[in-house]
């Protein structure tokens, strides 16, 4: 639900929906209805994921903030990652559609390289995050400074776990895979593109030396056709599909800096130590 204070939307609750849309739609309603009986906010704000390592950035989950979007401007959606969560971070986000994503992606559901060119958008301006602050009731801040005054704090001990690390990078590599085969792609559309223009430069000069020989014989030139009508060019190629996967590389590369660039400093001194 919301509650609007300089333009911030409040987020107090969250529940489970099914996968099925008639269901979900019908399990909304319901609980709409049992939350405004009960004097609870009950207005719909968006939809929160789970997700591991930021993959949730694809088709799909654009699909789903657009939907929210163009019910409800003020829609947000809110990312979970509970791997990041588990090793002492909390990791909760907030994304929504950036207004020049959100307008192209109602005209036409896949980009061309000429839509994303004359909109300024990029992977970066793809999406807009929105910041987050998490704000616990009283008896929960009283639970967690007794959590902490109990527990003997190793935070700032605890090195880097490699198998993080290395998750990270098998998502990047992935994200790298799929951008080399992007480009496989573009080299043949652009060879295709390259031979139909052959073909048509060598149908014109053809057809120029034909007119020019029946000219020398005293013959009427044949008329000059459009042999463009002939050879239809191939369709643009989607660029959402590459700029979803380039988002999700950005989002790898600044969780691997975050990670090496806050652990560097206690391996070199767990290194020191052990040397």
């Amino acid at each position: 639900s919301k509650q609007w204070y300089q333009r911030r939307v409040a987020i107090t609750a969250g529940n489970e929906i099914d996968e099925d849309i008639e269901t979900n739609r019908e399990y909304q309603l319901e609980m709409e209805r049992s939350l405004r009986l009960v004097n609870i906010d009950y207005q719909q704000v968006g939809f929160y994921q789970s997700t591991y390592l930021n993959t949730h950035c694809d088709r799909n989950f654009l699909e789903n903030v657009f939907v929210y979007l163009e019910e409800m401007k003020e829609a947000i959606a809110v990312i979970y990652d509970p791997l990041k969560t588990k090793l002492g971070n909390l990791n909760i986000r907030a994304f929504k559609l950036s207004l020049p994503a959100f307008r192209l992606y109602r005209e036409e559901k896949d980009f061309t390289a000429t839509m994303l060119k004359d909109n300024s958008l990029t992977f970066e301006n793809l999406f807009k995050e929105i910041p987050v602050m998490v704000k616990n009731s009283a008896l929960t801040n009283v639970l967690l400074c007794e959590i902490d005054r109990i527990q003997e704090s190793t935070a700032c001990l605890t090195l880097p776990t490699s198998s993080y690390l290395e998750k990270s990078m098998q998502m990047l590599l992935s994200g790298l895979d799929e951008v080399n085969q992007d480009l496989q792609k573009i080299n043949l559309h652009q060879r295709n593109v390259y031979k139909q223009q052959q073909q048509l430069l060598q149908n014109v000069q053809k057809r120029k030396i034909e007119n020019a020989q029946r000219e020398k014989d005293g013959l009427n030139p044949l008329p000059e056709e459009d042999f463009s009508k002939q050879f239809k060019p191939p369709p643009p190629l989607g660029r959402l599909e590459p700029l979803l996967s380039s988002n999700r590389i950005a989002a790898h590369c600044e969780m691997i800096e975050e990670h090496v660039r806050n652990g560097i400093g206690k391996l070199y001194l767990a290194d020191s130590f052990m040397s």
